[in-house]
């Protein structure tokens, strides 16, 4: 089965508004044997909706709408779909229904001539919006199924999930068994760099166990196979340790599963008895923000520190004023420091530290742009710190820093 998706909305070309649904959308597809076959983004206007609609139909049997369903002028979505497929826009009593409830769900009232909501293209399906106002709608015809939701990432994903997959199963167009996929997570090394020089016939070796990717993160590579039907997972996997552990690609592999780092590590440490704290100054509370999205962390979490002054470090962490005269804020020497002034803090088990140059300004010669120091702290005596260089603006400089001491702290962890 091929999908698609098409986001409607002159903002997400403008770079006012950053499409999120259609990547969510291919990734979460794909482990339900959909074969995803492109994203298209296009303006609020017919010309180039109808363009994206009709090239979508030609190569793909179900097409996943987002935006235009809202109440202002520049919400064309259900209008283009009626004409092209030929229908009239009709009232509703199903959408107005939906609608209604959808506004006492929020405490709201509604009244039919507020806005366009229940008006709909005749013989079109009208579905609830777990998480909004305006319905979804869905049609199909010779063999082609279109479904369009709102654009606000929460309310498409919510009805992805819980209203358009169950119709879909519902109609037997996908199945309801999702794909076994092996995920082998790698930091510190580049694609290129494991397939040239690490393992050169990698792609092969590990192809004939299912379809590979290569997926670039933030620090490293996610390799996934994704596994016939009839293939018994855990087999495939102890195969796969076998190629991999013949490989220099082996002492770069830091997980074999889909967790997040932050998963992980929650997961690991509520199991070892293990307690963890951060002292954070380039990364502003990033680390601990993920930390804490993950259930369970208060088990493990002891706190962060977010000192982003030299007065802070020194006030809250006791660094010592000399050692930043000396060494600077961004150092091996700071950095350490920092992390045992967090573990004392928060009477932790671990401590690790964040101080660097996310840019675009701050740099120099010698400590340019991207340029991390992080520290570590442990109960156990393992005291210690490490410098490191990286590229790419701030946004990207920051979630690179925070990985690479989240990466660290798993290591500690493992050992601990």
């Amino acid at each position: 089965m091929k999908t698609e998706f098409i986001g409607i909305g002159s903002e997400l070309l403008y770079g006012k508004v950053q499409d999120t649904n259609g990547s969510w959308l291919a990734k979460n597809l794909h482990s339900k044997g959909l074969d995803f076959q492109g994203i298209t983004l296009c303006k609020d206007e017919k010309e180039d909706i109808l363009e994206s609609l009709e090239r979508a139909l030609k190569r793909s049997d179900v097409i996943f709408i987002s935006g235009g369903l809202g109440p202002t002028q520049d919400d064309v979505t259900k209008k283009i779909l009626a004409d092209y497929f030929g229908k009239k826009i009709v009232e509703s009593e199903i959408a107005a229904s939906i609608v209604q409830e959808n506004y006492q769900r929020y405490g709201k009232e509604w009244k039919p001539d507020w806005n366009h909501y229940h008006h709909i293209p005749e013989e079109f399906e009208v579905f609830d919006n777990p998480k909004g106002l305006a319905p979804g709608l869905g049609y199909y015809q010779n063999g082609k199924t279109i479904l369009a939701a709102p654009g606000v990432p929460k309310e498409f994903r919510s009805m992805v999930d819980e209203i358009f997959l169950p119709w879909l199963t519902e109609k037997k167009l996908i199945s309801t068994k999702e794909r076994n996929q092996i995920v082998v997570r790698t930091h510190g090394v580049p694609e290129e760099m494991i397939f040239n020089n690490l393992a050169p016939t990698l792609w092969e070796d590990l192809s004939q166990f299912g379809s590979l990717s290569s997926l670039p993160q933030v620090l490293g590579i996610d390799l996934v196979i994704t596994l016939g039907e009839g293939s018994n997972e855990n087999e495939v996997l102890n195969r796969v340790k076998d190629v991999i552990a013949k490989t220099e690609l082996s002492h770069h592999v830091w997980q074999w599963g889909n967790l997040t780092i932050e998963e992980l590590l929650v997961k690991n440490c509520n199991h070892k008895g293990i307690t963890f704290s951060f002292a954070e100054s380039c990364t502003g509370g990033l680390s601990s923000h993920r930390i804490t999205n993950v259930s369970g962390s208060s088990g493990c979490f002891m706190g962060s520190a977010v000192t982003y002054s030299n007065q802070a470090k020194q006030n809250i962490l006791s660094v010592d004023s000399s050692t930043i005269k000396k060494f600077g804020a961004v150092s091996k020497q700071t950095a350490e420091e920092m992390a045992k002034g967090s573990r004392e803090e928060y009477a932790s088990d671990i401590a690790i530290s964040w101080t660097g140059i996310a840019g675009p300004s701050g740099g120099t010669p010698e400590k340019p742009v991207g340029t991390l120091a992080i520290g570590w702290a442990t109960s156990k005596g393992v005291n210690g710190s490490e410098m490191v260089q990286y590229s790419g603006d701030r946004d990207w400089l920051k979630k690179r820093f925070s990985e690479k001491g989240l990466l660290k702290l798993l290591e500690l962890v493992e050992t601990y």
